[in-house]
């Protein structure tokens, strides 16, 4: 009789541990499920907007092409007529240089900046890495000394250009870029070259942080064109102020 309720009784604790067993490997079961279903409309959120923004730039990169098409006819037109066309054609040159609409070449410096690897005695890891304001005062520095046209690791920069930090890195023409940073100016390359090493210069104040700032004179440089889309929102070209005034 002992014997019958001791197997009862051992009948009794193994079916209660299942029980236990399988409530907890249930409930594991419906977590999983939940984490699976938040991690899977995430990945589906980000996967839309990685499409819409693949589909905004293809259709940037179709504009551009359409526009150059445009420009292309129009110097060929304007290169088969007279020498009022020609004069046109001419000032489109001209405008698409200033621009930044066509590649360059041309003397200038290469400026190569790598973040500093001195022993961290601020604590702040920011104070040793290069930051947008930094590349700023070497190209301010190139265009007061003449710089004709400038890019930044292959990013022509233009008067629309934006150079901002976004973390570690730096965003230039909508692009991020990471150290290190290469600086191509074409001009003057004896002037350029000296306004930047100047004693107390751009390069001595970024040195003072263990910044690498070389400067390289060249005789030929090859700069390549803006390549992205250009698109005046808000701002349009000013009427002649009798028009105006005739307007109200």
């Amino acid at each position: 009789m002992k014997m019958r309720k001791r197997g009862e009784l051992a009948v009794v604790v193994v079916c209660a541990v299942v029980g236990f067993l399988l409530t907890a490997q249930l409930r594991t079961v419906r977590q999983t499920a939940a984490t699976d279903d938040t991690s899977a409309a995430r990945l589906e959120t980000l996967q839309k907007l990685y499409n819409e923004s693949l589909d905004k730039n293809e259709g940037l990169e179709q504009q551009l092409t359409q526009l150059q098409n445009e420009l292309a006819a129009y110097r060929e037109q304007a290169g088969s007529a007279g020498s009022a066309e020609e004069a046109l054609k001419n000032e489109i040159e001209a405008l698409e240089v200033s621009a930044g609409l066509t590649d360059l070449e041309g003397p200038g410096v290469t400026v190569v900046m790598t973040d500093s690897t001195a022993v961290n005695v601020t604590g702040d890891e920011a104070d040793y890495i290069i930051h947008d304001s930094d590349i700023m005062s070497v190209i301010n520095e190139l265009r007061s000394a003449g710089a004709e046209a400038i890019s930044l690791n292959g990013e022509r920069i233009m008067a629309t250009s934006e150079i901002r930090c976004t973390g570690a890195v730096v965003t230039v023409n909508g692009r991020r870029h990471a150290a290190p940073y290469v600086i191509m100016a074409i001009g003057d390359s004896a002037t350029l070259y000296n306004a930047l090493t100047m004693r107390n210069g751009v390069v001595d104040v970024l040195g003072q942080w263990g910044i690498t700032v070389k400067v390289t004179a060249n005789d030929q440089l090859f700069l390549p064109k803006y390549d992205g889309a250009i698109d005046f929102r808000y701002a349009h070209t000013a009427l002649p102020e009798q028009e105006v005034e005739g307007g109200e």
